[in-house]
Order: structure tokens, then C-alpha cells, then sequence
């Protein structure tokens, strides 16, 4: 049997109709984009039809990276493009901001090995955990949440923070009652809000990095409102689960753990940990002063690294071995953001988005307006790539939104929203199946009718926000 840390945390099961309606429904995208590509020039929406396919499969529960890879063939076969040319989009794809994205998630989860091996990680979370209590499964709920934030907020990283936080407190909460899918939605929007918050994460830095703002400056236009709503409404959305779901989807009784035989962290974790969270403030400091961008966060992680190492005493071949086996969980995240950059390349030459700016008439729009339109059509972009969404959208729309007016503050919100409203749904996307994945939840339903609870209230803060900023 493979063991949750072998399995592929972004594998849904799928029934037989649903593989019978995947075969079909990429059967016909597939004819779809070889009549365009024969029929017309240029495929104009059209060229929406690999987004549609990509939504699509995923929904239906095929893995992220193959649903990824079947929107690439799509977009090849609109672009008419042939091996030779796919040559040079294959390269510089490579070389491309996205491509970094899948390098520093890597490297956060390299980190976030480092961290499980030296007892840094197990230290924060009980200590979190204890010190808001355990006698209920409020305050339990409450200690892990805030753990997942935490974590996440320091490695920019929401599958590599939840698989650092997941070993350790899935024995408590099964101690508790908690079902499944509750500590599935626990994970996803909690590790969310502390992700919305980061300063390293590649979503974050893409964001105030585009909307030419400083971190503080995006935190406090965009990100805390944002994290906020999505921790307090996702704590109540995640009760609302638990009273659904305790007897229907609840961990076997092994997986319990006596509350009252916690173990202690490791020897010295006090004094990584401390050394980690200096070193951690020290680059946090830094960036901000110097307003160094996407480019520096691989840097941060590595020092970061580096730091917990020394301060742990290990060997730097023990050191390696665990940034080797952190990121190698993930590393069908990297080909997920290489294939996304080939994606967007092949999709971005098919001019999709200049078409809907010019069907829609942008230019003429207020700003207002304007930018709830943008957050519509990012909306209907590629789930589960959100840092890559926000470079996509900021190329595209941009320039227009600086000739409107939009003030960077509205940006940034717009940004996000184009980033994280696909999110929470409708569609599902890595990040939520990723936490299921890490929680052993297999309700996809559960899931996504959580993750409603928490997408409308974002996005009525996202509209009261361009409300106030515009």
C-alpha cells in the first residue's frame, strides 16, 4: 500500500464515468482545436478552448499535470505549431518567471524538510498548539489553524507548510473527532490566509512586485483584509463541516493519539528555532528595505536553509539530504509551472485576452468597472497557478490600467483577486486538492462547498476594497 508521504497529494479517485467523460470531453476539445486550426487564421476566444479543457479535466478529478499537459497539446494544435518551433517556447519557458516559481516552491520545500528534521517545525506547531489548548476541539481547531499560518507565512509555500504541519496534528484532531474533510478545509484556508500574508511566497511577490508596491504596502491595501476573512470565516466554515461530516467521514481509531502522551520536541529545537526565526525577520527586514522582488526569494530560502543547518549542528551532506527529499515531494508542482509557462506562451501568441479586451471595449470603461471586469476574465484563467496568473493578467492589463488611472493599492487588490478568487472555487484547483491529499480526505464535494462559504465574502471585500481605493 503507498503511504501518504509516496502518494501523489494532487490524485483524486475517479469514478468510472468520470474517466469516460474526461476521454470525452477532451475528444472533442481536441476535434474542436484542429477545425479552428484549420479553418481560421488566428483562433481568437477560441483560444480559450485549452483553459476550458484545463478546468474542465480538473474538475472532473484527472491529475493537475496531465489535465496541464492536455490544455498544452490543445494550445499546440490552435498555434499550428510544429516540434521545431516548440523548440525555442520549450526554452524559454525554462527561463521564465513561472519556471522560478516552481524553483523557489522547490526550494520552501526543501526548507520545510530542514526544518521537520531539526524539530523546528514540530516545535512551533505544539507550542502553538499547547499554548491555546487542547481540551476542545475550538481550541484545537484554533491551535492548528494558527500553526498552518504561521508556517505557511515563513516558507511561501502552502502544500510544503501543510506537509510539515499535517504528521503532527492529524493524530490530535483524530483524538478529537475531527473528520476528514473538516481538517481538510482547516489546512486549505488557514494555510490561505498565511500564504495571502508572506513575504517570500511566489504569489506575494508577484503581486507587489507588478502593482510596483512594497510588501508593507501590499499587506495593508490587500493581503491582511484578505487573510483575515479568509481565517475567520474559514474557522466557521470549517465548524460547519465538522457538524456535517464527524460520522460520515471520520480517521480509523489507530490513527488517534493519546493527548496525554504528546511527545516533547527534539533536544536544541528551542535554539533553531530561534535562530531560524532571526534569520527569518533579518531577510524579511531586508527585502523590504532594499524592495528586492521575486528574484530574491530563492537567496532567502537557501540562507534560510543555511542558517537552521548551522544552528542545528548537522552535517551538510545530512543538510542536503533533506532539501533533496523536501523538494522532490514536489516536484510535480515544478513540471505543473513549467507546463503552465508553455501554456501561457502558446496562449498569450493566440492574442485570447487582447480579444476580450477589445470584445469588451476595457478602454472605455471606468475604473471601477474596469477592474471587476479583469478580475472576471482572470476569474476564468488557469487555476492553480496563482503567482503565474498575476504576471499573466499585470502583461496583458497592465499598461491600460495605469492609462485609466488605477492607483497601485486598487492594483495589488486586483491582482489578488485575479490570483486567489479561482482559488476557493468554482473549479477545483492543486492547492485544495493538495490539502485534501495531505489530510487523507477523498470528499472533493465537502471541499468545494467548504470553500464557497469563504469565496463570497472574499470577494464582496475585494469589491468593497476597489470601492474604497478607486
Amino acid at each position: 500500500m503507498t503511504s501518504l508521504s509516496d502518494a501523489n497529494i494532487y490524485t483524486l479517485d475517479m469514478s468510472r464515468r468520470q474517466q469516460l467523460a474526461a476521454v470525452a470531453l477532451y475528444a472533442v476539445a481536441l476535434v474542436a482545436s484542429i477545425a479552428v486550426a484549420i479553418g481560421t487564421d488566428q483562433p481568437g476566444l477560441w483560444g480559450l478552448v485549452p483553459i476550458v479543457v484545463y478546468a474542465g479535466l480538473a474538475l472532473l478529478g484527472v491529475d493537475i499535470v496531465l489535465a496541464t499537459l492536455g490544455a498544452v497539446v490543445s494550445a499546440v494544435v490552435l498555434t499550428r505549431s510544429t516540434p521545431s518551433a516548440l523548440g525555442p517556447v520549450l526554452i524559454e519557458s525554462m527561463g521564465s518567471l513561472i519556471a522560478l516559481l516552481g524553483v523557489i516552491i522547490l526550494l520552501g520545500a526543501g526548507l520545510g524538510e530542514v526544518l521537520k528534521r531539526t524539530g523546528v517545525a514540530e516545535f512551533v506547531v505544539l507550542n502553538v498548539v499547547r499554548k491555546v489548548g487542547l481540551t476542545t476541539q475550538l481550541r484545537a481547531q484554533l491551535g492548528v489553524m494558527l500553526a498552518c499560518t504561521i508556517l505557511a507565512g515563513a516558507l511561501g509555500t502552502l502544500a510544503g507548510s501543510v506537509a510539515i504541519v499535517a504528521p503532527i496534528v492529524i493524530p490530535l484532531l483524530a483524538a478529537l473527532g475531527f473528520s476528514t474533510t473538516a481538517t481538510a478545509a482547516m489546512f486549505f484556508f488557514s494555510g490561505l490566509a498565511g500564504l495571502t500574508l508572506s513575504p517570500f511566497a511566489p504569489i506575494t511577490t508577484s503581486i507587489y512586485g507588478a502593482a510596483q508596491v512594497s510588501w508593507i504596502g501590499y499587506v495593508l491595501a490587500a493581503g491582511l483584509p484578505t487573510a483575515l476573512v479568509m481565517f475567520g470565516v474559514g474557522f466557521l466554515a470549517v465548524r460547519w463541516n465538522q457538524r456535517r461530516t464527524a460520522e460520515v467521514f471520520p480517521y480509523p481509531p489507530e490513527r488517534a493519539v493519546d493527548l496525554d502522551a504528546v511527545r516533547e520536541p527534539a533536544p536544541g529545537a528551542a535554539r533553531t528555532t530561534a535562530a531560524f526565526l532571526l534569520a527569518f525577520l533579518a531577510l524579511v527586514v531586508y527585502s523590504g528595505v532594499t524592495a528586492a522582488g521575486a528574484t530574491f526569494v530563492p537567496v532567502a530560502l537557501i540562507l534560510l536553509i543555511a542558517v537552521t543547518g548551522i544552528a542545528a549542528r548537522r552535517p551538510i551532506g545530512e543538510l542536503m539530504g533533506a532539501v533533496y527529499a523536501g523538494a522532490s515531494r514536489l516536484l510535480g508542482i515544478f513540471f505543473l509551472f513549467f507546463l503552465l509557462a508553455v501554456l501561457f506562451t502558446l496562449v498569450d501568441s493566440m492574442g485570447v485576452y487582447d480579444g476580450v479586451a477589445e470584445r469588451f471595449a476595457l478602454s472605455t470603461l471606468s475604473p471601477y468597472v474596469f477592474c471587476l471586469v479583469v478580475v472576471l476574465i482572470g476569474w476564468v484563467g488557469v487555476a492553480g497557478a496563482a503567482a503565474a496568473q498575476a504576471v499573466l493578467v499585470n502583461q496583458v492589463f497592465g499598461p491600460l490600467a495605469a492609462t485609466l488611472g488605477v492607483p497601485p493599492a486598487a492594483w495589488s487588490v486586483v491582482l489578488l483577486a485575479v490570483s486567489q478568487t479561482d482559488g476557493l472555487g468554482p473549479f477545483p484547483n492543486p492547492d485544495m486538492i493538495g490539502q485534501m491529499g495531505l489530510a487523507e480526505s477523498r470528499s472533493l464535494r465537502w471541499q468545494l462547498l467548504s470553500s464557497y462559504l469563504v469565496l463570497v465574502p472574499v470577494v464582496v471585500l475585494y469589491a468593497l476594497l476597489l470601492g474604497i481605493y478607486l
